[in-house]
């Protein structure tokens, strides 16, 4: 086992103090059931520091620098023998079946959101053998019987074009993302969108009407409506008018 996960372990066990019999149980059940981390990340590599000096030193602008971090953390396990070894090793460690994995990043804009979307395709378009794609629930069941991994590919945001012609308009990337692979998209994050209120905002205003329209598609499409990062009352809006699961 990883020396790092080892170490974690121990202390893990030195607190929860189990006895022999109880660890062997809980491990045998961890290791013949379906295991599905419902939202999270799959373990990230280390950046290059070296190829980040020299595009420092090359004048690149901290956007670039920040694109360049962000997609070596998620892809670097394709391209690096040493990082791949210790991406596999945390999965086999963790047990898990499959993640819920973020890949989108906070906020509407299709052309941020796809970014991820397309880094960690990439990983399981390449690590098929270990990890690949999960797109229906089946997918995680045959995964687990194959004794692979899966992502199940989820976005931080609901992509909107944002040029406001029609709804109609507006909505049409929810379908394109699900068509992509994407399986579900959080409402909001934090702060108010178009779709409605988050979290951090003290009017707790709920969904608005194109909110509600976004709903209708997404349960329409497939798509999952997550409210995490959601204010109350949009959570309470969006589970009641949603006619497919929420999360």
């Amino acid at each position: 086992m990883n020396e790092i996960i080892q170490r974690a372990r121990e202390v893990a066990l030195s607190i929860l103090k189990p006895n022999q019999r109880d660890i062997e149980h809980g491990m045998e059940l961890h290791q013949n059931s379906v295991i599905c981390e419902s939202y999270g990340f799959a373990p990230r590599a280390a950046v290059d520091g070296d190829a980040v000096r020299a595009a420092v030193e090359a004048g690149a602008s901290e956007i670039e620098l920040q694109d360049m971090m962000e997609d070596m953390s998620m892809t670097r396990c394709v391209t690096d023998a040493k990082e791949q070894e210790e991406f596999m090793a945390a999965w086999q460690a963790a047990g898990v079946t499959c993640i819920l994995q973020n890949a989108g990043e906070e906020g509407n804009s299709p052309l941020r959101l796809i970014k991820r979307l397309a880094r960690f395709t990439y990983v399981t378009d390449m690590m098929r053998d270990f990890v690949r794609k999960a797109v229906t629930p089946d997918d995680i069941v045959a995964a687990k019987e194959q004794n692979k991994h899966c992502l199940y590919l989820i976005s931080n945001g609901v992509p909107l074009p944002q040029d406001w012609v029609s709804v109609d308009e507006e909505l049409r990337y929810i379908r394109v993302f699900f068509q992509l692979g994407c399986r579900m998209m959080h409402l909001t994050y934090n702060r108010r969108n178009m779709i409605g209120d988050g979290c951090a905002e003290p009017a707790n205003s709920g969904l608005s009407d194109f909110g509600r329209a976004v709903v209708a598609e997404m349960n329409r499409v497939g798509v999952i409506v997550d409210v995490a990062h959601s204010g109350w009352q949009t959570s309470l809006e969006a589970a009641k008018i949603s006619e497919r699961p929420w999360w």
